[in-house]
Order: C-alpha cells, then sequence, then structure tokens
C-alpha cells in the first residue's frame, strides 16, 4: 500500500517521540509499504545523526523555523560546542525567582502570538503548499508535535493529498497532557476539531483511551489504542557479563511528569551503582557510585545501555501516558525495574496489561517498595520473571494493528 506519513517536526532531532516516529517507519517499511514522509526541514537544527530514515522513504521537507525557534536552536548549538549542557532545565514553578518566573512568562507571551498551535504554525503554513499526484490507501499523521494532525486535515481539505484512510496516532494527548498547558480551553476546543476530521484516531495508552473517550465522546467510536513500538533491538552478543548488577534509567524526569527521588533515596540506601541519564541533570548530586549525564545522542548513550543489565522504567505521576522506554526495554535480556505511579485505578490497569508477559519487576514509586524491589534483584530471587525479549511490540506487528484498527 501507498501510506503518506505526518510528522510536524524535524524526524531526526533526539527526542522520545521522533525514535518512536522512527519505529512507525521502519514498520510500515518491513511490512512491505510503500512510504512517503512529509516533515520538517533538517536546517537549524541540532541532529541526531545516529537516527536514520530508511533510503527506501520518499521525504518531502518544508522550513518553517520561526524566528524565536531559531535564537533557541542557535543557544542549544552554542551549548554544545562549550560543552555545556543541551536541555532545558525545568523547575518547579514555586522555587523560580521573580526574574525566572518573569521570563516564562515572557516566552509564553511570544509563543502564545503564534496561535495555538504555537511556533509549528510556521510550518503548516509552509508545508500546506505539498502536492502530490499519487493516490495513497493512508495517511498516518503522528504527533508530537499536533501540528501534523492540523496540517494532514489542511492537505486532505485542500485537495492536495488524496486518501482512502486517515489515522491519527496521538503519543501523548492534548487538554489532558501530563507537563500541563496555560489556555485550555482554546486547547479543548481544537484537540475536538482535530479529532472530528479523522477516521480513526489512535492512542498508545489504555488508560489515555479511556480518558480521551470521556473528554471527547462524539469521537470516541473511532478510538483505539496500540503499545508504542521498539526503534532498534540489541544483539544477543552486544550484552556483557556483569560482575555486579549496574542499573540505569535513561530519560526525562521533570519533577512535574516524574518523581524519581525515591529511586534516588533507594539507590543511595542499598549502596548500587547507577547511571542516570535525562533532564533536568542538575535534580540530584553524582556519588561515587552514582553516575548523573544530561540528556544523551543515541550514540552516546548506546555504550552506556550496553553496559547496564537492571533498566529503570518510572511510570508517569499523572496523565495515564505511558513512557515509550517500557517497549524498548522489553526487547532486552535486561532486568526490567517497573515503578508504578499514578492513581491506584492507573496502577491496576498498568499491572494487568504488563503482568501477562511476565518479564518486569514490579515495586511502588516509595523508597520502601524500590528498596525490596532492588533487594530482591540483587539476591535474584524474582520470581518467576523471564528476562527474555518480548516480540509484541515488534514494528511490523504495531503498525499492521493500527492500520486494522485493532486495540491493544
Amino acid at each position: 500500500m501507498r501510506i503518506l506519513v505526518v510528522n510536524g517536526d524535524c524526524i531526526q532531532t533526539n527526542s522520545s517521540a521522533n525514535l518512536c516516529h522512527i519505529a512507525y517507519i521502519n514498520g510500515l517499511v518491513a511490512s512491505g509499504h510503500d512510504v512517503t514522509l512529509l516533515s520538517a526541514d533538517s536546517r537549524d537544527y541540532v541532529l541526531d545523526k545516529s537516527i536514520v530514515i530508511p533510503e527506501c522513504v520518499k521525504q518531502h521537507t518544508y522550513y518553517g523555523v520561526t524566528l524565536y525557534e531559531k535564537l533557541a536552536l542557535n543557544k542549544k548549538k552554542n551549548q554544545q560546542v562549550s560543552g555545556g549542557n543541551s536541555f532545558i532545565k525545568t523547575q518547579n514553578n514555586s522555587k523560580l525567582s521573580f526574574k525566572q518566573k518573569l521570563n516564562m512568562k515572557i516566552k509564553e507571551m511570544i509563543v502564545g502570538l503564534y496561535g495555538i498551535h504555537g511556533i509549528y504554525s510556521k510550518f503548516v503554513k509552509a508545508a500546506q503548499k505539498f502536492r502530490s499526484n499519487e493516490s495513497f490507501d493512508y495517511v498516518i499523521s503522528l504527533s508530537t508535535p499536533v501540528t501534523s494532525h492540523l496540517l494532514a486535515h489542511n492537505l486532505l481539505k485542500a485537495k492536495h493529498v488524496k486518501a482512502k484512510h486517515w489515522i491519527q496516532i496521538w503519543e501523548d494527548p492534548w487538554y489532558s497532557d501530563a507537563y500541563g498547558i496555560n489556555d485550555k480551553h482554546k486547547v479543548y476546543r481544537e484537540e475536538k476539531r482535530l479529532l472530528s476530521f479523522a477516521e480513526k484516531v489512535c492512542y498508545v495508552s489504555p488508560l489515555t483511551l479511556e480518558k480521551q473517550k470521556k473528554l471527547f465522546p462524539d469521537s470516541a467510536k473511532k478510538m483505539y489504542w496500540q503499545p508504542l513500538p521498539y526503534y532498534y533491538k540489541a544483539e544477543a552478543e552486544e550484552q556483557p557479563s556483569f560482575a555486579f548488577n549496574q542499573y540505569g534509567y535513561f530519560g526525562d524526569y521533570v519533577p512535574a511528569s516524574r518523581n524519581l527521588e525515591p529511586f534516588y533515596k533507594a539507590a543511595v540506601n542499598c549502596g548500587i551503582s547507577v547511571n542516570i541519564c535525562g533532564s533536568p541533570s542538575d535534580l540530584f548530586e553524582s556519588t561515587d557510585k552514582i553516575n548523573i549525564y544530561p540528556r544523551l545522542t543515541l550514540d552516546k548513550l548506546r555504550p552506556i545501555e550496553n553496559n547496564t543489565n537492571v533498566l529503570i522504567f518510572l511510570c508517569n505521576k499523572q496523565g495515564g501516558q505511558i513512557p515509550g522506554k517500557i517497549y524498548q526495554y522489553s526487547v532486552t535480556n535486561k532486568t526490567v525495574l517497573f515503578i508504578l505511579d499514578g492513581t491506584e485505578e492507573e496502577k491496576e490497569v498498568l499491572v494487568n496489561y504488563f503482568k501477562k508477559f511476565n518479564r518486569y519487576v514490579f515495586c511502588e514509586n516509595t523508597v520502601e517498595d524500590i528498596t525490596r524491589a532492588i533487594k530482591a534483584i540483587e539476591s535474584d530471587n524474582i520470581g518467576e520473571v523471564n528476562n527474555e525479549p518480548v516480540d509484541a511490540f515488534n514494528p511490523k506487528e504495531t503498525v499492521s494493528k493500527i492500520l486494522a484498527g485493532k486495540s491493544g
């Protein structure tokens, strides 16, 4: 089949969303589909060269970087050249100084001038000039950013693109986003409008699916969910032997969305060896056994991951979204410590779904329960948990179910 993938960002920048997008594309290619990718031009972006788009994919890019975004990207490039951190520090607003709060407010006002879709509005204006004479079987629009769905709608409405079916894939919802938003009323109306246009709407969490059905009942019948696909699978020969357990947390842990503090305290108390890679990297102090790194590119991260045999997965505090790392971790031969968070109802749904794979060591996000789980891992007393790859999250199988509109 001929499939047009719409991605509203530069797909070769280092983000968990883009890694998922590459995985979807890999799954479509592996299934034998003819794939065309419409995305943002890479000019001005800081690229991760280890993120590779398959050669057979036909690419169309449009430049839409705003002046505001260009200044931020230049700052990011300068930080990398000077050896500084290339991430944006995020703190609890109650701890920010007046000057910091004022700067944040000014930034919010500037971004607000671009409209509800913010800085991505300029890309949409440029990319909606795209025209194709091909007749696509499917258009698949990928968020993040949400702008991808707006662009797909504009292209279909203007008949610049012809397609039999249109699927919106939402890695994160918009109105109920765990990271918080400012003008919730406008966002709700725009999300409702975008959802009304699609033929099918796919989410990546059963929790998110149920919440979205309640929030947007008019579009509930077209909604379903599928887990995220993994983006690469380490070969067995790459796994070294370990004299002692090496733990690793790889991902962001902004306090507003994920609480890594209980694990950090438990790790210090237990005296285990840990690498923490993500942002904000100034939240915890390095010790003789705990190394703190900022967000790293894949080529720098993989050696650290390869020298880790216990992977830490931390759930979000709210929102129901499932961080995509769990699917990547599931196709390794490593022990996975699954730290639960959220409401009791949310945790129950997560355990019921993931427990069937007999793959994870579960614990609550408290110092006491994480300590219990660490001691179980250290004594090799993890019961019937099998540290073997789960094939259910492979890209080819995942995209096949998405195209078929199947849940779970």
